[in-house]
């Protein structure tokens, strides 16, 4: 479609329709049965659509259920917004997506999350316990039997686990589009912006393709090309990681206390560990939260996906680092528990963590059909997947199960496609904004530039060092240029243009025996470690949590309020040093209450004492108190 550049007394028509239509939203929402959402400020409603939109049975239907968040001013709006994935739950991450974005958002849109099928309580495929299985199995390359017949042994467990089966033939993208527009219908058809995030994009690429005039406009967060078969996917996914990852090893020899952690180049560090567990695994002693320790094995499997997925963010790239680090001090822990994390277990247990966020069963069952080449026998099919890994594998040494081993699950994935992939996205008149990383390990950024370059009324914000979907980060570009269009009718001032951010988040110092060396420095250390925890950062922030620190003993985490408790029991973050007591954080923000952090611990080990610490986050100052060592605690006075 040849470029009409919108002119923006036109622009602005447009938005005044849109307060229009959008002020009666919530009528029809309520006259649909909407009603509060128990888990967020939003409003919930559902509507039943057809099992097979090809060939509906009106005895045959499932229910897609929505979350809505109504403009707090007046709207400019409608917003679809399309999660990741697949297999992510729209409507239960609906409340933190909102959190973290930029007031406007909530003040001047009404924005639509939904559980696309396969997905949530309503219509939810999932089965973690064979998943966790396979993601922990250490196949390899060499050997080919192994991996066929790990591949298959996870579709027969997963099928066995997940409910309900009869969905399976009916849960690819092409049907889902179609529920969401029968809820566009449903209140009036009007017109919508659809921003859609990584697997989002897929899904909102189709929609658009197929219902060009719903839609005031598409952003596109984290691009995927319709276009690539999942050889080339997969190839081009697995080629950047690699890239990616030798980036932040070497940002590591680049920064100062990242190498002085690591004593060596962080590359050698990695792939001597990654080729020692290739050998075999390593049992690690596992302290877990109630105390104690549990024998463990590490293995290759783990650590590669770990690598994999600390490439998303600028944080987690940090955390990885420092994890990587603690390993050459022989304390696999961080790394093994960070494994934990990604993989979705409870480190305390090993059964799978509950997450009601993802679902890892939709993923396969929504990725596969999507994706297979209609026809083919499985058996030559995973030959010919296995083949295109060995051929590519020299050019990707650490991040070849990446290239086969989800594949091979969709070579034996009882629901096929239909071997007709979505036409490529062209856009249409109303605009598209193309957001990508070029450090984006899940979605590279070839394939935004690819969709870009289709579409003659795009614009294209790439973020340099940026985290897999950059728009609500907290960052004014891009986040500026997106309101600028969406919201304010502003067309971004250029097609494409250019944001920057740190690729590596402030890397943390492992603690030292030297950190124990004052009561200030020590406390410190345990809010740094505090801090550091992925358990704590992946907390809920209101069940108790128990965690095991890396030498022993354990931290008992509990909502308070305004705020976090924490309970210590010899917990051994120092080496050499022992600490029990408790602690608070507060984070009133209202100024009813000092926000900061009090820890009271008597330290044991090394060196003894009882010592008060406080960070008064208000002010950033730090002062200690109590006895260490035989001495009083005096106020820290330094000199020069």
């Amino acid at each position: 479609m040849k470029f009409l550049p919108i002119a923006g007394a036109l622009l602005a028509l447009s938005f005044s329709i849109a307060f229009a239509r959008a002020d009666d939203l919530q009528a029809k929402i309520m006259a649909l049965g909407g009603k509060d959402c128990r888990d967020s400020n939003l409003t919930c409603v559902d509507i039943e659509v057809p099992v097979d939109h090809a060939h509906p049975d009106p005895g045959r239907h499932l229910t897609l259920h929505l979350a809505v968040h109504f403009a707090e001013e007046e709207s400019k709006g409608i917003m679809f917004y399309a999660v990741g994935g697949p297999g992510g739950a729209g409507t239960a991450l609906a409340q933190s997506y909102l959190d973290s974005f930029d007031e406007r958002l909530s003040k001047e849109l009404d924005v639509v999350f939904f559980d696309q099928r396969g997905v949530g309580a309503k219509s939810g495929v999932d089965c973690p316990k064979a998943a966790v299985a396979f993601d922990s199995e250490p196949i390899t390359l060499q050997q080919p039997e192994q991996a066929v017949a790990a591949a298959k042994a996870f579709v027969d467990s997963c099928v066995r686990e997940m409910s309900p089966k009869e969905l399976l033939p009916y849960l690819g993208t092409s049907q889902a589009i179609q529920d969401l527009e029968e809820f566009r219908q449903a209140i009036g058809a009007p017109k919508v912006w659809f921003y859609g995030e990584s697997y989002g994009t897929q899904f909102a690429q189709e929609y658009a393709a197929r219902y060009p005039d719903a839609l005031d406009g598409v952003i596109l967060d984290g691009v995927v090309d319709l276009t690539r078969t999942a050889e080339s996917y997969y190839t081009e996914d697995t080629r950047t990681a690699e890239r990616i990852l030798g980036r932040l090893l070497d940002a590591c020899d680049a920064e100062a206390h990242c190498r002085a952690d690591m004593g060596a180049s962080a590359a050698s560090v990695y792939d001597g560990l990654a080729a020692r567990l290739h050998q075999a695994p390593v049992t690690v002693d596992y302290p877990l939260g109630s105390g104690g320790f549990a024998q463990r094995p590490m293995n290759a499997a783990i650590l590669e996906d770990e690598a994999f997925y600390a490439l998303y963010g600028p944080e987690s790239r940090a955390e990885f680092l420092r994890a990587l680090a603690a390993s050459t001090r022989g304390n696999l822990v961080p790394l093994l528990g960070l494994g934990y994390q990604d993989i979705g277990v409870d480190p305390n247990t090993l059964a799978p963590a509950p997450d009601p966020t993802f679902y890892g069963g939709a993923y396969y069952a929504i990725t596969c059909p999507d994706y297979d080449d209609a026809g083919h026998d499985p058996a030559a099919q995973a030959k010919a997947i296995l083949d295109q890994a060995n051929a590519f594998a020299p050019k990707a040494p650490r991040f070849q199960r990446n290239l086969y081993a989800e594949r091979l699950v969709c070579a034996f994935w009882p629901v096929k496609g239909a071997g007709d992939p979505p036409p490529a996205f062209k856009g249409g008149d109303y605009p598209t904004i193309v957001l990508n990383s070029d450090t984006d390990p899940a979605t590279p950024i070839s394939n935004g530039y690819a969709v870009f370059d289709r579409i003659p009324n795009a614009y294209m914000v790439t973020m340099e060092g940026g985290p897999h979907v950059i728009w609500g980060r907290g960052n004014d570009c891009p986040d500026k240029i997106v309101f600028g269009l969406m919201l304010d009718g502003r067309k971004p001032e250029k097609r494409e243009q250019v944001c920057r951010q740190d690729f590596l988040g402030a890397y943390a110092p492992l603690a030292a025996a030297a950190d124990a060396q004052t009561p200030l420095s020590l406390g410190e250390a345990v809010e740094t470690e505090i801090a550091q925890s992925p358990q704590l950062a992946d907390w809920d922030g209101y069940d108790t949590i128990e965690i095991g620190c890396d030498y022993g003993g354990a931290l008992t985490a509990n909502a308070a309020e305004s705020g976090t408790e924490y309970a210590f029991k010899d917990c051994g973050w120092i080496p050499g040093v022992k600490i029990s007591g408790d602690g608070i954080d507060i984070d009133a923000g209202d100024g009813s209450k000092p926000d900061g952090l009090t820890l009271r611990l008597e330290v044991s080990g090394a060196h003894q004492g009882r010592v008060t610490y406080r960070h008064d986050k208000t002010t950033d100052a730090m002062s200690v108190a109590g006895s260490y060592d035989g001495k009083d605690v005096a106020p820290p006075r330094p000199m020069p």
